[in-house]
């Protein structure tokens, strides 16, 4: 078998793992703020106090796939979009 043929099958393989592993990861992604109904959340306007109250420079703040999405420029001036549990608050990941 030629070098350039090992390359190609390993870019092939590379591909199709992607491609197959992705969809699993989006949804992980998408139920990681499985918190139930919203009357039993926290309020956004404590996350934003909180943030606020931390130095951050809020942008955005809502409801996305179940999470609190929060766009900000953080302490340290860099831009961020965060995923924040509507009910303990936590940061669960970070967005796209």
């Amino acid at each position: 078998m030629t070098t350039n043929t090992r390359r190609r099958r390993g870019a092939l393989a590379c591909a199709l793992a992607a491609a197959l592993c992705g969809p699993a990861w989006a949804d992980r992604d998408r139920d990681r703020c499985q918190a139930g109904p919203e009357r039993e959340w926290r309020p956004m306007a404590e996350l934003v106090q909180r943030l606020s109250g931390e130095g951050w420079q809020l942008r955005k703040v809502e409801i996305d796939d179940g999470c609190y999405e929060v766009e900000a420029i953080d302490r340290e001036g860099r831009y961020v979009e965060i995923y924040f549990h509507p009910k303990t608050l936590e940061r669960v990941g970070w967005g796209s």
